[in-house]
């Protein structure tokens, strides 16, 4: 018993040690803001690059800026007057910041000094900020969507047909907007927010977080996942095989391959327009990332407690593509569920790397078993299984994966997790 529990230990220091050595994210923590200017840094939620520079706006630790590829930042929130920055957009040359509460402030001079918005902007509670041409487009809190020349300050709101004015997130493809609304899902207009029409065919679930457009098609991201459209925005397909995090928080593209950062495992890679996804999260010691932006050759994710993370792009293209290599032929997988802790269903997904005979089962904390899930002869891939726990009690249940490889292929596979059940 002693020997396996050394055994053990040895192990779990080597897994610690190879992770270590291995790790390919680094991070930078942003510094503490001076005194009078917020709080510690917060959760980073917004970048933007332009040029050399990178900039990053916080909850309550206000607005920064690298010069040198984030190695090294500074504080630029001189003159600004909350401390939250939701939305960062550089337009010919001048920077407009989307604040919660104070509006938009401009800067043409790298944020030495500012402009705060125009009083026609009657809602001050910015979400974010887009352009097309040389109109700007900034999504609110409460008051949906306002517009205005990028050499004016003079704001109008453009909020006829939009059912919402609650606008979570603003998208361009092309010369269409989309509106990103908080319950009703998305809405799209071609006369530069003259007009707007509701587009959620296919969407479940009406709370967008990020629109991204790229070439023919069109993203959104949800508590779902990630839906993409082919027909410009008037439909859309869930595209979620290998996601098992489906709660997206942001989206980027590095064309051909999409980027998410999800709210709990990190950062997801897909090369085939959202058609599978494979993690890239080693040595990524936070999974919860809100923001992501690209600047030289780097990809960077801001996520809790002042954090920024960054990665060479090829890195991550080349472990993608490793793994796309190696899933099938080498891995057997059990995913931890998600949500978790969840009420009253959470999803479990697991992977095969050959035909198996499979055995799901769930058991409570003193080891009786709840409930068979799978008990089947499956094909290699990945699987997804719902499991509905109304029936049963609050507490700590475990789930566990049998596989038992056919034909002699794949061998024998064991693994056990742990979930919570919250009600």
């Amino acid at each position: 018993m002693k020997k396996n529990l050394l055994l053990f230990i040895i192990a779990g220091i080597f897994t610690l040690a190879s992770d270590g050595l291995f790790a390919q994210w680094t991070k930078t923590i942003l510094p503490n803001p001076p005194g009078g200017h917020g709080a510690l840094p917060g959760r980073i939620i917004s970048l933007e690059t332009s040029g050399s520079n990178i900039y990053a706006g916080t909850l309550g630790g206000n607005l920064y800026l690298s010069q040198d590829n984030g190695n090294s930042w500074t504080y630029i929130d001189t003159g600004l007057t909350t401390s939250d920055i939701n939305s960062i957009k550089v337009i010919n040359n001048k920077l407009y910041i989307g604040t919660y509460g104070s509006g938009i402030f401009t800067s043409t001079d790298n944020g030495k000094t500012w402009v705060g918005s125009s009083p026609s902007l009657s809602n001050k509670f910015i979400y974010s900020i887009q352009v097309i041409d040389s109109s700007v487009f900034t999504g609110t809190w409460g008051g949906g969507i306002f517009t205005c020349s990028v050499n004016d300050t003079a704001w109008k709101q453009v909020n006829n047909g939009l059912t919402n004015l609650n606008v979570r997130v603003l998208g361009v493809k092309e010369n269409r907007l989309f509106a990103g609304t908080w319950g009703d899902g998305i809405f799209v207009s071609d006369d530069k927010g003259e007009s707007w029409m509701q587009s959620n065919t296919g969407i479940t679930k009406l709370y967008i977080y990020t629109v991204t457009g790229d070439g023919p098609n069109v993203y959104i991201g949800n508590d779902e996942g990630v839906y993409s459209s082919t027909d410009n925005g008037y439909s859309w397909t869930l595209m979620n095989q290998g996601l098992t995090n489906t709660y997206i928080r942001a989206l980027t593209i590095i064309h051909p391959n999409l980027i998410v950062g999800t709210s709990g495992e990190g950062v997801f890679v897909s090369m085939n327009t959202g058609s599978n996804w494979s993690p890239v999260d080693t040595g990524l010691t936070d999974g919860y990332i809100y923001c992501l932006a690209v600047s030289g050759t780097k990809l960077f994710a801001g996520s809790l407690n002042g954090e920024i993370w960054s990665r060479e792009i090829s890195e991550i293209i080349t472990a993608v593509k490793e793994q796309n290599q190696n899933v099938v032929a080498n891995n057997f997988k059990l995913y931890q569920n998600y949500p978790n802790p969840f009420n009253p269903s959470t999803t479990i997904n697991y992977q095969l790397s050959s035909r198996s005979l499979v055995e799901l089962k769930v058991y409570d904390a003193l080891g009786r078993e709840i409930k068979t899930l799978v008990n089947a002869d499956e094909s290699e891939g990945l699987h997804s299984i719902n499991f509905n726990a109304s029936g049963i009690g609050s507490g700590i249940y475990f789930y566990k994966l049998k596989v038992t490889g056919l034909n002699g292929k794949g061998g024998n596979y064991v693994s056990v997790k742990k979930m919570i059940l919250l009600k």
